[in-house]
């Protein structure tokens, strides 16, 4: 697993917005000759499903399983290229062998894809969770 700290920018039924902090790809953004790239980045929002109470401004622990990004490339790309051969490879040999024909495949299993994606449930296992939380919200004095 993969911590980060991030901080909830905004709440809204079961999901949360967290900015969360990016680290250093070479680990040496600072130092002369480092990259000065990610360090200087804008921080990441995830929109994740929450568990337990959690407010605007609260700094949290977010976690992302190890294998999340490998499937969610696998997913992106891999499911868009294999349904865009197949429907390739299909209208080929269905209908003809024309450039168009085939482009035509092409773009319809590219487009299968898209549409599976989207309604396409996220696995639980795979989507970040909120660990640890400190409130920083004031409380009314009473």
């Amino acid at each position: 697993m993969d911590i980060r700290q991030g901080q909830v920018r905004r709440v809204a039924g079961r999901l949360a917005w967290v900015d969360v902090v990016r680290s250093s790809g070479c680990g040496r953004c600072a130092d002369v000759g480092g990259c000065g790239q990610a360090c200087s980045a804008r921080p990441t929002t995830f929109v994740i499903p929450i568990s337990h109470a959690v407010a605007e401004g609260d700094r949290v622990q977010v976690s992302v399983p190890q294998r999340a990004p490998l499937i969610a490339a696998l997913m992106t790309y891999g499911v868009g290229l294999a349904t865009m051969f197949a429907g390739a490879l299909l209208a080929r040999f269905a209908v003809g062998g024309s450039d168009l024909v085939v482009a035509a495949g092409a773009v319809t299993g590219l487009a299968a894809s898209v549409l599976w994606l989207r309604h396409m449930q996220p696995r639980a296992e795979l989507l970040p969770v909120i660990h640890a939380v400190a409130q920083t919200r004031t409380l009314p004095e009473s």
